[in-house]
């Protein structure tokens, strides 16, 4: 669940939840079974209204648009889409760590030489 947030503090707006499994289903041309299965298996985490209702963000559909294209254009598993969805998001991670780091040191070579 952590890993979400962090996402959403990263994508920003994109996160707002807007759309029902029916809306995104149209938008993605896929069944709402196949929405609701790559959610049990964790490739997708819409939030939840108060009624239980999933609700999806613009980020959620781009995650599934993703998952698309790996199984439809290059032939990936949902195993293999499983572990190329982390090493993404571990490298984004990695990524993002590595901009603050480098702020960090721009701002002690400042120090450095005032």
């Amino acid at each position: 669940m952590r890993q979400r947030k962090d996402l959403c503090k990263f994508y920003g707006m994109k996160t707002q939840a807007k759309y029902t499994i029916s809306i995104v289903a149209e938008l993605v041309g896929m069944h709402e079974q196949s929405l609701r299965m790559y959610e049990r298996r964790g490739l997708i985490q819409p939030q939840r209204s108060g009624g239980n209702i999933r609700l999806f963000s613009d980020a959620d559909v781009e995650q599934v648009q993703t998952i698309q294209r790996l199984v439809n254009d290059l032939g990936v598993n949902l195993a293999g889409v499983e572990v190329i969805l982390h090493m993404r998001a571990q490298m984004e991670q990695m990524q993002r760590q590595m901009e603050q780091m480098q702020q960090r040191m721009a701002e002690l070579a400042h120090q450095i030489e005032v």
